[in-house]
């Protein structure tokens, strides 16, 4: 069985992405979906392939714990990887670091559906090849 695949990406924070608080909690969304773009990207599925092919993978749950203030300018590692996959369901966890110090992490859960009838559907076997198993985590980054 080959390792699980993380994806990971650094980036500087933009005024945009930082309010007068030094955090805009609604960035992390969209930190978490370029980090499930650029993973899907990583393991040959982009989203325009599963768009063409299938499945669909809504996501049907959220979480994000804040541990640290993001500030403007700071450089971030966000660690994207899928793990615990269910008969029809996947986790994309993220991992969002500065200097090796965790400042936030999050969970989508998805569920693959035809995407036609919205049915669901077994979670692909390009999907499991590559997810780890269960509570793993990568180890982090200096």
């Amino acid at each position: 069985m080959q390792p699980p695949h993380v994806h990971r990406h650094e980036f500087r924070i933009a005024m945009g992405e930082v309010d007068v608080a030094q955090i805009h909690f609604t960035t992390l969304f969209s930190w978490m979906d370029r980090g499930l773009s650029e993973w899907l990207a990583a393991v040959g599925r982009p989203f325009t392939r599963l768009l063409d092919e299938g499945p669909g993978i809504p996501i049907v749950d959220v979480h994000v714990a804040i541990r640290e203030r993001i500030h403007l300018d700071d450089i971030l590692v966000l660690e994207t990887w899928a793990a615990a996959v269910g008969n029809t369901s996947f986790r994309t966890r993220h991992r969002f670091t500065r200097h090796g110090t965790l400042v936030a992490e999050g969970e989508l859960v998805h569920v693959c559906v035809e995407r036609e009838s919205r049915a669901t559907q077994p979670v692909p076997e390009w999907v499991r090849a590559v997810a780890a198993d269960g509570d793993w985590t990568p180890p982090r980054s200096p």
